[in-house]
C-alpha cells in the first residue's frame, strides 16, 4: 500500500493534499472484503437471543462497521450516515467528516438481512484441497452424456436439472460386455426376448409310450401302445394331443425404474 513519510526535517507540508494521501491508503481494505464476497459477514454479528451482536459486513465493495440491533425476521440492512461537523478560524461549522455504518432499518436501498452469509474461515480450508478437488474430478469424469446411465425410482417429470431419461434404455436391462460370447461382445448391443414359444428341437427327448392291457375275442393280453399307433381291439390311438402351444415369460422378478443420464 502507499507510504507516507512524516518524520521530515525542513518543514513537513502538512496540507489537506497529504490528508487525501492517508484516505487513499486506508481505502485500500475494502479490498480484503471481496475475499469473502458481497454480502459478506466479515466478522462479529453473532446472534445472542433475538439480538445481532457488533460486528463488520462487506456491502458493494466497502467494508462497513454492523451496530448492533434487535432482529426480526423481515429485518433489512441499511447504511446510515453521520456528519461531524468541526470549527474553522474564518467559519463557525463545517462539516470534516462523515461516519457510515449499518444497521438494521428502512431506506431506499437496503439488503434482507437473510442474503448475508458467513464465509469459512481460511483456516479452516484443508491444506489438502487441491488434491481433494484434483480426486473428486477424477472420481466424476464417468459422468458424461452416453458414459453412465441411473435407475431413477422417482416419477420421470422429477428428473433433475442437468439428467435426461435414456429414451433407447426403455424396457431394457443391462449385462456385462464379454468378448468372448458373441451375444456380449459389442458395447450398445441389444439382445433378448420378454417371452419365448418352444420349438420341437428345444423340446427334452420324449417319447409317449405307455404299458397297458386290452382284452378281444382271443383273450386278454398286455403290450405297449405308442401315440399313432392303433390299438388292435378298439381302433384307438394310445395318447390324443394336447398343449396351446403358449408363449412363456422369461421375466425374473423385476421393478421398474426410469435409467437417466447425465447432460451437463
Amino acid at each position: 500500500m502507499n507510504k507516507s513519510n512524516f518524520n521530515q526535517t525542513g518543514g513537513y507540508p502538512l496540507k489537506t493534499e497529504r490528508l487525501q494521501e492517508l484516505q487513499t491508503s486506508f481505502e485500500i481494505f475494502n479490498a480484503f472484503g471481496s475475499l469473502a464476497g458481497n454480502l459478506a459477514i466479515v466478522s462479529g454479528c453473532e446472534i445472542v437471543g433475538s439480538t445481532v451482536k457488533n460486528g463488520f459486513l462487506y456491502i458493494d465493495g466497502e467494508l462497513l462497521e454492523f451496530r448492533e440491533s434487535a432482529l426480526a425476521i423481515d429485518s433489512t440492512v441499511v447504511i446510515f450516515e453521520e456528519p461531524v461537523k468541526r470549527f474553522f478560524e474564518n467559519d463557525p461549522l463545517r462539516e470534516v467528516y462523515t461516519i457510515r455504518y449499518t444497521s438494521f432499518g428502512t431506506a431506499e436501498e437496503s439488503w434482507l438481512w437473510t442474503d448475508f452469509k458467513r464465509p469459512i474461515e481460511t483456516k479452516s480450508i484443508p491444506t489438502d484441497l487441491i488434491s481433494r478437488l484434483t480426486l473428486i474430478e477424477k472420481k466424476l469424469a464417468i459422468f458424461q452424456s452416453g458414459g453412465v446411465v441411473f435407475p431413477w425410482f422417482k416419477p420421470v417429470g422429477e428428473i433433475p436439472e442437468g439428467f435426461q431419461e435414456v429414451a433407447d434404455m426403455k424396457g431394457r436391462m443391462i449385462i456385462g460386455y464379454d468378448p468372448t460370447q458373441t451375444e456380449f461382445n459389442l458395447i450398445g448391443k441389444n439382445g433378448g426376448l420378454k417371452n419365448k414359444t418352444l420349438s420341437i428341437s428345444e423340446m427334452p427327448s420324449h417319447d409317449h409310450t405307455f404299458s397297458g392291457s386290452n382284452s378281444n375275442s382271443s383273450g386278454t393280453s398286455n403290450h405297449v401302445i405308442t401315440t399313432g399307433q392303433a390299438d388292435e381291439g378298439s381302433g384307438k390311438f394310445g395318447m390324443q394331443p394336447t398343449g396351446g402351444g403358449q408363449a412363456f415369460s422369461l421375466l425374473n422378478p423385476y421393478r421398474v425404474a426410469a435409467y437417466i443420464e447425465f447432460i451437463g
